[in-house]
């Protein structure tokens, strides 16, 4: 659908702009709003006619949106949740919910669409939100969603004062990573002992192996016994009958 901007409108356009929107968009919220008028011809020449009127209301408008923004600015906001323990709401928090607490701080209506909420929140903890005052004015607040209005008041001093929990931190983390590196160590030196003690080990049964295998089968060899020799001892030759006339002939013939 084709409408003519009566307002300036971010992400839109400004007065005067025509522009193509949905017509759903255009329907329920544009339209009754007032925020634009349907592109015509008569309704460009009403335009024409009341722009100057229109030009003027949106100076006022931008006015009463300075003065809103300075008393929003900087408002804090505590909005009381029950959680689980690890801090996960049962429930959510919303843009209205924002909305309603900014009216009974500030006595301030806004829209929907004027707080700039990506998401619902869903756990405990400080956020920082943005509300769009007018098209180019912008500011930002804190929400510190909690169990109880004291903790919710601590949360908000953390949140703006961290300087001293980050050195905090920091000292923490210094201490933390030394402790790591000498376990590190530690552990780093009992790994190569161990590592070195199963070298060996490995070494050693590989070495036994090995000799197993190549050491050769052991031959017993009996000694031989040396062979008795046995002599025998010659038996005296045995006298005969003529020897012993002969020697008796020569004794005589001695003589």
């Amino acid at each position: 659908m084709e409408v003519i901007l009566i307002e300036n409108i971010e992400k839109l356009g400004k007065i005067g702009d025509v522009i193509n929107v949905k017509d759903g968009f255009a329907r329920n919220y544009l339209i009754p709003k007032k925020k634009v008028l349907r592109a015509s011809k008569e309704n460009l020449k009403v335009f024409e006619k009341e722009k100057s009127k229109i030009e003027a209301e949106e100076k006022k408008r931008k006015i009463k949106a300075e003065e809103t923004s300075k008393k929003i600015k900087g408002t804090e906001i505590i909005i009381l949740r029950n959680a689980a323990e690890n801090g996960q709401l049962y429930g959510s928090v919303t843009s209205k919910d924002i909305i309603k607490e900014l009216a009974l701080l500030n006595q301030i209506e806004l829209l929907n669409e004027q707080i700039n909420l990506k998401k619902v929140l869903k756990s405990i903890g400080v956020y920082e939100i943005e509300i769009s005052i007018y098209t180019d004015i912008k500011v930002k607040i804190l929400v510190s969603v909690a169990k109880s209005k004291e903790v919710g008041l601590e949360q908000i001093k953390e949140f703006k004062n961290p300087k001293k929990d980050k050195k905090l931190e920091k000292k923490d983390k210094g201490l933390k990573d030394k402790i790591e590196k000498e376990e590190n160590k530690n552990i780093s030196t009992k790994d190569l002992v161990t590592d070195i003690e199963s070298k060996e080990k490995a070494e050693n049964d590989v070495k036994k192996v090995v000799t197993k295998k190549k050491s050769p089968k052991k031959v017993i060899t009996k000694e031989k016994s040396p062979k008795k020799v046995i002599t025998k001892e010659k038996s005296p030759k045995k006298i005969t009958k003529k020897e012993t006339k002969v020697k008796k002939n020569k004794k005589k013939n001695k003589k």
